[in-house]
């Protein structure tokens, strides 16, 4: 494998990681993904949200934050011509570590329901499927109205 390097992901990664996101099938992408919402994110969460990279080419994501009793992870993403080769599992490490160091204790991570490789993946690596809670959302434009 080429030299892998994780680091912490800075809106300069932005447009290598919505291609990223655009060319893997579950990841879903809203306006909260797009640059100026992300740089919002990433101030509000520093050093927490994580790239993969191979040399130069980004190979791997995870969005990271908190709302000050439980982390949250989302777009975990990796090439498909990179997986099998723990670097989602790395990613997943260095965003629980930065989240352990500010206390927090327990992380949730979003996933479609219908997406069965995300789902193969986290339970092989220990991750348990909640049944017990759901989602509910709703467009806060839309909530206004």
């Amino acid at each position: 494998m080429q030299q892998l390097r994780i680091s912490p992901m800075s809106i300069n990664d932005h447009a290598a990681a919505m291609a990223l996101w655009q060319n893997t099938p579950g990841i879903g992408l809203s306006a909260a993904d797009e640059a100026e919402a992300m740089q919002s994110y990433l101030e509000r969460n520093p050093s927490l949200s994580q790239c993969a990279w191979a040399n130069e080419l980004l190979i791997g994501t995870v969005l990271a934050g908190h709302d000050g009793r439980r982390g949250y992870l989302h777009h975990l993403c990796v090439r498909n011509d990179f997986r099998h080769r723990g670097v989602g599992r790395q990613l997943i490490r260095r965003a629980l570590e930065a989240l352990h160091a500010l206390g927090l204790e327990k992380a949730h991570a979003f996933l479609f329901t219908d997406n069965e490789a995300g789902r193969r993946f986290w339970d092989r690596i220990g991750w348990t499927w909640r049944t017990d809670i759901g989602v509910v959302s709703i467009t806060i434009a839309e909530a206004q109205k």
